[in-house]
């Protein structure tokens, strides 16, 4: 399966962000689109938990449907142990990351949440490889509204990238420099938690959908105390146990698994053990 290049590494690490193309096989694919539109028509039916764990945008418009491995699917656990996203992981962040984040963000065809010009949620002082693994089941284009980058603005100070996130609020095109990410279904996406970036709404007559994972090392938050222990223990657990679903219901066209050791003195989980599929995030150290 394929595997991200040392080329796509280089320009993710000059620019803030890389498209890797055809990553996703067509079975998977097929099975990504039809069971996120299920989810998405549970948020539209109303007094759902994914309509009540749906965020809304600055229109009222739901787009973002958090905690996606929580709700009811076939497809999201099975994404997440894409041996393309293991890989990439070790290489990248290192043999001790843990998945932290996982969303479904979806705009709607017509009246489509924006999503303004921003930096993502907690960030580090440093540079770490701290990125969301963004993986498109739809052609995302100009005209159903992508999302658009600041190429290098994850190098800039908090006050320069403040001062752009202002004027780009203001003005969504006077950001210069500003290219858009334009996606092909199976493609996978990767951005820098601070690079600049950001969407209009979408005005065509298109859906238009992306998976979410947003991943840290467990020796990054040794440093910045995100999460307690007994979170990232629960989501190194979860990791496990997709990888086991991934393993054990395998899509026609797989010809790899991943295999993953947790960091040292996490628990190792195995088939039959209890799994918190939610594993919520609040429970905050710092």
């Amino acid at each position: 399966m394929r595997k991200i290049t040392d080329a796509e590494i280089q320009f993710f690490d000059d620019n803030g962000f890389v498209i890797c193309r055809n990553v996703l096989n067509a079975d998977e694919l097929e099975n990504y689109q039809n069971g996120s539109w299920e989810l998405i028509e549970r948020v539209l039916a109303g007094g759902t938990r994914e309509d009540r764990m749906c965020g809304r945008g600055p229109e009222g418009i739901p787009y973002y449907l958090n905690y996606l491995h929580y709700q009811d699917n076939d497809f999201s656990l099975r994404l997440l142990a894409h041996p393309f996203i293991g890989d990439l992981l070790t290489r990248m962040v290192g043999p001790d990351f843990i998945p932290c984040y996982e969303s479904l963000v979806f705009k709607l065809p017509s009246n489509g949440s924006s999503v303004p010009w921003h930096r993502d949620g907690n960030p580090a002082a440093g540079m770490e490889r701290i990125f969301n693994i963004d993986i498109y089941p739809d052609r995302s284009t100009v005209d159903n509204s992508c999302v658009w980058a600041v190429p290098g603005s994850h190098k800039w100070e908090p006050q320069k990238a403040a001062e752009w996130v202002r004027r780009g609020r203001e003005d969504f095109y006077s950001l210069e420099g500003a290219v858009p990410a334009e996606m092909e279904p199976g493609d996978v996406l990767l951005h820098h938690v601070k690079v600049l970036h950001g969407s209009t709404t979408n005005q065509s007559p298109e859906l238009r959908r992306v998976v979410y994972f947003d991943n840290r090392a467990w020796s990054w938050n040794e440093n910045y105390h995100w999460f307690s222990h007994e979170t990232l223990e629960k989501r190194s657990c979860l990791y496990q146990h997709a990888l086991h679903m991934r393993k054990t219901n395998p899509y026609p066209s797989d010809d790899e698994t991943f295999d993953y050791t947790p960091p040292e003195r996490f628990p190792r989980w195995n088939p039959g053990d209890p799994i918190d599929l939610h594993a919520p995030r609040e429970n905050w150290v710092g």
